[in-house]
């Protein structure tokens, strides 16, 4: 290094190799790391992923039933979860003019010409439903939960089983379940 004027001047950067060396390391670090990090679309985490999905939906119907006091100018009455298919399920209300009573309602089960509030599907098209679940409905103000029309606390949980296509059973920890209780409780196993 030379002084020249108060200034120090000389050779302080890096060379093209070095940076070359560094650049390729950094590289072949973030390879490795996104190939360690990236969850294949039939593995559990993927399963675990789209339960958790479900779950969400579920525990938007509940939340919808506290808060929602009008759907489309009707009173409403509460929100439900339908199953549709392996693949998908939907979110419904039950409503009644503002002058009616929800008494009035004369089951929680989805009934055709319900209005439908939301459609989904299965957010990884690998996983389905390993079979049909019961309607699982929230009715304001607690809001109280119904599994196929009955709220008593003794009946067994709604549970939703979610598995990889065309899986013939849950051997080995291959299956994913949500359990709904009749309590507002909602577990995923």
């Amino acid at each position: 290094m030379k002084k020249e004027r108060g200034i120090i001047t000389g050779n302080g950067g890096f060379s093209i190799i070095e940076l070359l060396v560094v650049s390729a390391i950094i590289a072949t670090f973030s390879v490795v790391l996104i190939l360690n990090f990236r969850s294949s679309p039939t593995s559990k985490t993927a399963r675990v992923q789209t339960a958790s999905v479900v779950l969400s939906d579920i525990r938007r119907a509940q939340s919808l039933a506290l808060s929602g006091s009008r759907y489309q100018g009707n009173l409403v009455c509460g929100y439900g979860f339908h199953y549709v298919n392996p693949t998908s399920y939907f979110i419904y209300v039950k409503t009644v003019p503002v002058s009616g009573p929800c008494s009035s309602v004369a089951t929680h089960n989805y009934q055709s010409g319900d209005p439908i509030t939301e459609n989904k599907i299965l957010i990884n098209t690998n996983m389905e439903f390993r079979s049909s679940f019961n309607d699982i409905f929230f009715e304001p103000p607690d809001p109280k939960t119904y599994i196929n029309n009955k709220s008593s606390l003794n009946i067994p949980p709604a549970t939703l089983t979610i598995q990889l296509k065309n899986q013939n059973n849950c051997a080995q920890n291959t299956c994913t379940e949500i359990n709904v209780f009749t309590s507002g409780q909602i577990d995923l196993k």
